[in-house]
């Protein structure tokens, strides 16, 4: 008797477990994913190695912008579905981790028939990983001297730099697909040169023009090596004359517009191929504006990663007079400096331009995300309200980072796992995956219970303010 209630129990807790199941596949189907998210983290609990499982709660994840959950699980879904490889690509690609990007698309690109329509489309996403990859093995170690967000529609009225070195002027054109371009003419000092962006064709290309006696000369394009079929635009030319800057969205870009660099061979009047600048200049949002005044050891340039709709942060730097490129096996520290999660900051005498020496390694304020409620995100901690909701990000922000180390080390184990030679050492290490795998499960719980919690606290604290006024 007891046997049979035993067993009835286990047949009512099978039935139970796949209606769970059945209840996040329709949930998925009908694109609920945050309710679909919740039943499998449900059923992975029960399963934590089901394939399909992790594959379902990691394009929830996806579909939900949480990035590293959705990794997570689609490294743990196995190879059984080959959209994964899509996916990953994607994420592995805005995370900074570009090699396993682009082995990530090669594996896909397997799958995909040599005449799918699909295919030039990810061959381009290949190439930009295998770009951004190369160039994130020269990560050059820059000094942040001041970061501000401001509208994207009059941006270079916050570049204060000096008469000295020209000026900037800035129109927006209606381009087709009622998309807008930004329209950027630069002056030099004496007013005998102008380099300005317009629409061909409906591409943004960089035109010259000179001074004459009576007025200017016909524009023409810069130079076919920097005018592509892409957009080229935000051109500044450097005191010497012959060294330019400007972006482009092109080939050699790894996102959006990047930041390049070419000089002028005066011996043959001709440019030299232009050089992508790299990180953290560039990233895979859109990076451009690059302004240098040599003589007082200033840069500014603009960005708007990490930033919303019609935003961007404008980062004033100090130029290195010769590259430096950071050495470390840590890729976790060299991502946070490409993305200038950190850098070094170090703050300029009110009385003089010149930058001093001594400086210090800190975070960006301006690289959080933030969702409080429907209609209010930050994207810096000086924007919350409630002492008591920025102690809460504190705390937040040591768990995440805690939460990434054992998801690391959770990584690592099952790479051993696969490696291992027999099942003697693939069992020994079972254990200890099993046992990391629950605390990185608790651990997320966590983060999600404290997230839940500071935005009550500070959209209460928000409301509270409003009827108090």
């Amino acid at each position: 008797m007891r046997f049979k209630l035993i067993f009835l129990t286990f047949l009512f807790s099978l039935n139970l477990f796949a209606r769970k199941a059945d209840d996040g596949e329709i949930f998925f189907n009908n694109k609920q994913y945050a309710k679909a998210k919740a039943v499998y983290e449900t059923v992975l609990k029960k399963k934590p190695n089901d394939a399909l499982a992790n594959y379902r709660f990691a394009r929830c994840c996806y579909e939900l912008k949480e990035a590293e959950d959705a990794i997570i699980h689609f490294e743990m879904s196995g190879t059984k579905f080959p959209l994964r490889d899509l996916y990953l690509g994607e994420l592995y690609f805005n995370s900074y981790r570009f090699e396993r990007s682009a082995l990530a698309y090669q594996t896909y690109l397997t799958t995909v028939d040599s005449m799918d329509v699909k295919r030039p489309d990810l061959l381009k996403k290949l190439r930009k990983s295998e770009i951004a990859a190369r160039l994130f093995t020269k990560v050059e170690d820059i000094a942040i001297i001041d970061s501000v967000v401001v509208n994207k529609s009059d941006f270079l009225k916050f570049y204060k730099f000096s008469s000295e070195l020209g000026s900037l002027s800035q129109e927006t054109l209606n381009m087709p697909h009622r998309k807008k371009a930004d329209k950027i003419k630069y002056t030099t000092q004496r007013q005998d040169r102008m380099y300005f962006s317009d629409s061909i064709r409906g591409n943004m290309n960089i035109f010259t023009s000179f001074k004459l006696l009576d007025g200017w000369s016909k524009a023409t394009s810069v130079s076919d090596v920097i005018n592509t079929a892409a957009n080229e635009n935000y051109p500044f030319l450097l005191l010497d004359g012959v060294t330019i800057y400007f972006a482009s969205d092109g080939e050699n870009s790894i996102g959006g517009y990047d930041i390049f660099v070419t000089r002028l061979n005066p011996s043959t009047n001709t440019y030299l191929a232009p050089e992508n600048v790299g990180f953290p200049f560039n990233s895979p949002a859109n990076d451009y504006m690059m302004v240098i005044d040599e003589q007082n050891k200033l840069g500014w340039f603009a960005s708007d990663r990490n930033q919303p709709v019609g935003k961007v942060a404008i980062y004033t730097f100090a130029p290195n007079e010769f590259k430096n490129i950071i050495r470390t096996e840590n890729k976790d520290s060299l991502r946070d400096v490409a993305q200038l999660i950190k850098y070094r900051k170090i703050s300029r005498s009110k009385s003089d331009n010149r930058i001093p020496v001594q400086a210090q390694f800190q975070k960006s304020e301006s690289q959080i995300e933030f969702v409080v409620n429907d209609s209010t995100v930050y994207h810096s901690v000086s924007q919350f309200k409630n002492p008591a909701t920025l102690n809460g990000w504190n705390e937040l922000t040591k768990l995440t980072e805690d939460y990434k180390v054992k998801t690391k080390e959770l990584t690592d184990l099952r790479a051993k796992y696969e490696l291992a030679e027999n099942d003697e050492n693939r069992n020994a290490l079972t254990p200890k995956i099993l046992e990391t795998e629950n605390k990185v499960l608790e651990m997320k719980k966590l983060l999600s219970t404290k997230t839940v919690e500071i935005r009550n606290i500070e959209s209460n604290y928000i409301k509270a303010e409003i009827k108090s006024k």
